[in-house]
């Protein structure tokens, strides 16, 4: 063999030897792909015969397993026959809250304040009945010298919650019936708490008052005015009762006439007021 021959077939070895190595590429993170080299090759020159082996590449890709799916299903609750899913509902509210301590507080039902996810309405107090017929009755005491009853038919309209007009047609008898008194007067009353069961008022009104003394001995007319304080207790929303004491004075419209001596104690004077005080307990029944 020559040395031309020999050093062609130690290069073909060599070649071979650096092609037959397998060669595996490294696994990439994310592909994860693998790389084989291989294969054969038959090389001839000249003199003997030498076998190469060819190359061979391989690939083959690794992929990774897919995530995990995770599925979450919201609670239900079983009613009876069948599912239902599972909903939130506002809470109903409460039932409405009467004072029975007698102690004050609301008297009347009152309507609660909306709740979260209720749509906000009107949530107000009811209204109050508005007309009311009664009757009073008490004492009187003019300028400490006459004191008599009192009797009257009283009636009221509720103009707003706290404030009512009443119209009064009153009868005094004064000094054992020798001096009889006969009252036709209005007056606002103020309620300060009109939707508790207890609730102090205050009072004053205008009117006129026809005095007769004796069997046609003296008559006169007399304009007055009064101020006073009470308490009104409702027994039910309807059914009004109340206790009160007025103070007022009054004066003679018109010029006496001549006085018999037996009655001059109980003849209003006619040239100054007169001063008087009363107290009442009246009922009244609204509508």
């Amino acid at each position: 063999m020559s040395t031309k021959t020999t050093v062609l077939a130690t290069a073909a070895l060599t070649l071979a030897t650096s092609m037959g190595v397998q060669t595996l590429a490294q696994r990439d993170a994310d592909a994860g792909v693998r790389v084989r080299v291989g294969g054969r090759a038959h090389v001839r020159v000249g003199g003997p015969r030498v076998r190469v082996r060819a190359p061979r590449v391989r690939v083959r890709v690794h992929r990774p397993a897919p995530p995990p799916v995770r599925v979450r299903v919201g609670g239900s609750i079983y009613v009876g026959v069948g599912w239902y899913h599972r909903t939130r509902f506002a809470a109903p509210p409460p039932p409405a809250v009467y004072d029975d301590c007698n102690c004050g507080g609301d008297y009347y039902p009152v309507a609660p304040a909306p709740t979260v996810g209720v749509a906000a309405a009107a949530y107000t107090r009811p209204e109050l009945p508005r007309w009311g017929l009664g009757v009073a009755a008490g004492g009187v005491d003019v300028q400490g010298e006459a004191a008599g009853d009192d009797l009257a038919l009283i009636g009221r309209f509720r103009m707003t919650p706290g404030l009512s007009l009443e119209g009064e047609l009153g009868k005094s008898e004064l000094a054992d019936g020798s001096r009889v008194d006969r009252r036709l007067g209005a007056s606002l009353v103020w309620e300060l708490s009109p939707y508790n069961r207890w609730s102090p008022y205050v009072v004053g009104g205008l009117g006129v008052t026809q005095v007769e003394v004796g069997d046609d001995v003296y008559e006169t007319s007399q304009e007055f005015g009064e101020v006073g304080v009470g308490l009104r207790w409702a027994v039910t929303p309807k059914l009004h009762l109340g206790a009160d004491i007025r103070a007022g004075s009054r004066s003679a419209s018109e010029a006496a006439m001549p006085l018999d001596a037996a009655y001059r104690a109980v003849t209003p004077p006619t040239d100054e007021s007169e001063e008087y005080t009363r107290a009442r307990l009246s009922g009244v029944l609204f509508f």
